[in-house]
């Protein structure tokens, strides 16, 4: 069955051409008269020139087929390598995430605002829902400035919990929307 679907063009120009030959032979007489064998000849060479061009203009078919099948195989699989290249840099941005987390909870500003510096690095190569890329870009300046404030703090003057809780609540939504823009979800690539 997958030979009849993968060759179908060349089993149609071949029953063609026997078709073709057949009928030559069949109204050969008809068709060439008694004016000898050059005539005979040469009624089987336009023959042979149909059956090639036959041939040749099935294979031209069969080839843009070909072409079709192999660009749209390489278009999936190129979607498929992007999709996990994506996929890799979410995870490592929601890593750094839990990461800044860590810091802030521990109180350790400096630690914290290296560490969302680098996730503001990577997410630039993170591509999603224009709705998504705005809602978190709409917060990002405002938790690395929070941060840079709480570096200057010392335990005489400590951050105060509500713009802590803050931060935290912040960096929990950006994670929220990074899962929900990872473009290689779990059920995509398992094999049914």
């Amino acid at each position: 069955m997958n030979f009849l679907k993968n060759h179908w063009i060349r089993i149609a120009y071949l029953l063609i051409s026997l078709g073709v030959l057949i009928a030559s032979l069949k109204f050969k007489d008809e068709v060439i008269g008694n004016d000898g064998y050059l005539n005979e000849f040469s009624y089987f060479g336009v023959v042979a020139t149909l059956i090639a061009l036959l041939v040749t203009v099935f294979e031209v078919l069969h080839s843009v087929h070909v072409s079709k099948s192999i660009r749209d195989e390489a278009r999936n699989l190129l979607k498929q390598a992007r999709d996990v290249n994506g996929a890799s840099l979410v995870s490592e941005c929601l890593a750094v995430l839990d990461e800044v987390n860590e810091h802030v909870s521990g109180e350790r500003y400096v630690l914290s605002l290296k560490c969302f510096q680098h996730f503001r690095r990577t997410y630039l190569r993170v591509s999603g829902p224009e709705s998504r890329v705005n809602e978190i870009n709409g917060v990002l300046g405002n938790i690395e400035l929070s941060l840079q404030q709480a570096t200057h703090t010392s335990p005489k003057a400590p951050l105060d919990k509500k713009k802590k809780s803050k931060i935290q609540i912040d960096i929990l939504n950006i994670k929220r929307c990074l899962e929900e823009i990872n473009p290689a979800k779990r059920d995509e690539y398992v094999p049914s």
